[in-house]
């Protein structure tokens, strides 16, 4: 003898949301306006950062110059090497502390 049919059970219902909704006209047109300006500040860095190697290279050697109407400037930064780990004494307990973290050498561009 053949089983019969199941039936489908529905899904149980999603908890409903909790977070609670602003209807203040104002404050929603804010929210808007920072979230498009966060926008463009991401797609202006970008810009900057795609700009930033070719006025590097376009500068050479030289420290500072002026284009046109702007004073260009370039400050370099020198990498940091890690320090090696530091033994402590006896009366320190024997512990190893952990030296620094090095860091990347990088180049700062101005333009006013």
């Amino acid at each position: 003898m053949a089983a019969a049919p199941r039936k489908s059970t529905a899904a149980p219902k999603a908890a409903p949301l909790t977070r609670p909704v602003i209807k203040d006209a104002k404050l929603v047109k804010k929210v808007a306006e920072y979230a498009l300006a966060k926008a463009d500040i991401a797609a202006l860095e970008a810009k900057c950062d795609a700009l930033k190697p070719d006025i590097l290279a376009g500068l050479g050697d030289a420290l500072s110059v002026i284009a046109g109407n702007h004073v260009v400037t370039r400050s370099e930064t020198k990498a940091l090497e890690p320090t090696p780990n530091v033994i402590i004494t006896k009366e320190m307990v024997g512990q190893v502390m952990p030296g620094r973290k090095g860091r990347k050498g990088y180049t700062t561009l101005t333009i006013q």
